[in-house]
């Protein structure tokens, strides 16, 4: 590939997701709505992330999300009062506490990702076996080579040590 087209074809790639991030952002604001009506994207977004990553630190979300600590405090604060997120302190560190979506998030996340499974599943049903595999490596690919913005604070530790353990009894 000459340098020329390579860069062509990235511009097309990048062109790719911010289609995907922007009509992802309209399906997540609807969601938000669905889960709870004062719920708005970025709440939705780190409510998300505490059910994939939790137990997670509010300094541990904002590493990962890249968002400044006041929007993340915010953010918290709501989903805690909306009655989506509990909060116990890190066992490891009283100072830190440990972010964990509750029982009525679990219930409501669980029916919004069957639909977007079944989404996924009539937008890919003409790719083969090898073509969704080739996908699933490349996105990881692409995925993995970001960098880690995570620092070394006591609340990032307390998060790694929270995700080791669910690791270990998972």
């Amino acid at each position: 590939m000459h340098e020329h087209t390579r860069e062509e074809v990235i511009s097309e790639i990048i062109s790719e997701f911010s289609q995907s991030f922007a009509a992802a952002r309209t399906r997540w604001t609807r969601f938000a709505e669905e889960v709870h009506p004062e719920l708005r994207g970025p709440g939705m977004m780190i409510l998300q992330t505490i059910l994939r990553r939790g137990p997670v630190t509010a300094t541990g979300l904002g590493s990962i999300l890249d968002m400044d600590k006041a929007m993340v405090s915010r953010q918290v604060t709501k989903l805690r009062s909306l009655g989506l997120v509990d909060a116990k302190e890190a066992e490891s560190d009283r100072r830190v506490s440990l972010l964990t979506a509750s029982e009525t998030a679990h219930s409501a996340i669980e029916g919004i990702q069957a639909r977007i499974s079944a989404d996924y599943l009539v937008r890919f049903a003409e790719w083969s076996e090898d073509e969704l595999a080739q996908l699933q490596m490349l996105m990881h690919r692409f995925n993995a080579t970001a960098e880690d913005p995570r620092g070394e604070s006591p609340a990032t530790r307390c998060t790694r040590a929270a995700e080791t353990e669910k690791a270990q009894q998972a």
